[in-house]
């Protein structure tokens, strides 16, 4: 992990406001066709057909070879790069993570049931404005834990190649990770669920930790999912908006009413200050290490 890469990627984070931009900052400034996450999903996608365990595999590796190639020429051309190479590593790892993608269109646009659709794979079309909000809250706090806590978490234990493991890992069970197709799905599904295990958790402390209110047996609620790592955000924010998240016929979380208008505010607010608060915790992994250790 280099520490000005990391802070370089997190000011490119802050800045990526698309109204200053009329887009976003980071992905405006390199073609939509060739981001990782988008050959990512090229590569695979013609393997991603129903099958067994042996083409499951072998999506997976298309999709890694893929991914994390990037990275590990980043990884191998930094020494060479001078004061250039934390500013490349540290745009490639803010392309690897965001809040700000879900944050502000469900925010600030007026369609929300437009944008909604767009995080979520069930149709909305006919779903009540509440559980069109709904939708929307639980998308965020998914999204807190696969495209912000989980990537910079494992940006640093294992440095770039952590961050683009992860999310090219996280993309690939986008891609096949569904019961249609069958055994195929198991590898990214297995994989992708064992490297959001801890920031799952993390992400939903995040949200206990910003929001008042919150009742701690309602966590308990993420047992009514059948995700092992999805109903930690989603049981979390429920809590502390004191609302009911809920896909129907599939599962209901948390307490009282579906969310209104301002629920959603409130929530993504939460869901914003919680990827702050996991900045705080990371916060060491910026600073540089004490005198007597590079004595040891």
């Amino acid at each position: 992990m280099d520490a000005a890469a990391l802070a370089f990627a997190l000011a490119l984070e802050a800045l990526d406001v698309p109204a200053w931009w009329r887009g976003y900052l980071v992905t405006r400034l390199i073609h939509p066709a060739l981001h990782p996450v988008s050959l990512v999903y090229r590569a695979a996608s013609p393997l991603a057909k129903p099958g067994g365990v042996g083409r499951g595999l072998a999506v997976l590796a298309a999709g890694l070879a893929v991914g994390l190639a990037p990275a590990l020429l980043a990884h191998w051309a930094k020494p060479h790069l001078g004061l250039l190479g934390p500013l490349v590593e540290g745009y490639l790892l803010k392309l690897s993570f965001g809040v700000a993608h879900i944050v502000y269109p469900c925010g600030r646009d007026a369609d929300l049931r437009r944008v909604a659709q767009q995080f979520v794979r069930r149709d909305l079309s006919s779903a009540s404005g509440g559980h069109v909000r709904s939708a929307c809250l639980e998308a965020a706090a998914e999204s807190l834990v696969d495209s912000y806590v989980s990537p910079l978490m494992w940006y640093i234990l294992l440095g770039l190649p952590g961050a683009w493991l992860q999310r090219a890992v996280n993309t690939l069970d986008g891609l096949v990770g569904f019961p249609r197709f069958g055994k195929a799905g198991a590898p990214a599904a297995y994989l992708d669920t064992a490297l959001n295990y801890i920031p799952a958790r993390l992400a939903a402390l995040c949200i206990l930790a910003v929001s008042n209110g919150w009742r701690p047996p309602l966590l308990a609620h993420r047992r009514r999912m059948a995700s092992r790592n999805a109903g930690w955000p989603i049981a979390a924010l429920a809590s502390a908006l004191g609302v009911v998240l809920e896909k129907p016929g599939s599962y209901s979380v948390g307490e009282g009413g579906l969310p209104t208008p301002l629920d959603v505010a409130r929530g993504l607010s939460a869901v914003a200050r919680a990827a702050a608060a996991f900045v705080l915790l990371t916060s060491p992994a910026l600073l540089p290490p004490p005198a007597w250790s590079s004595s040891v």
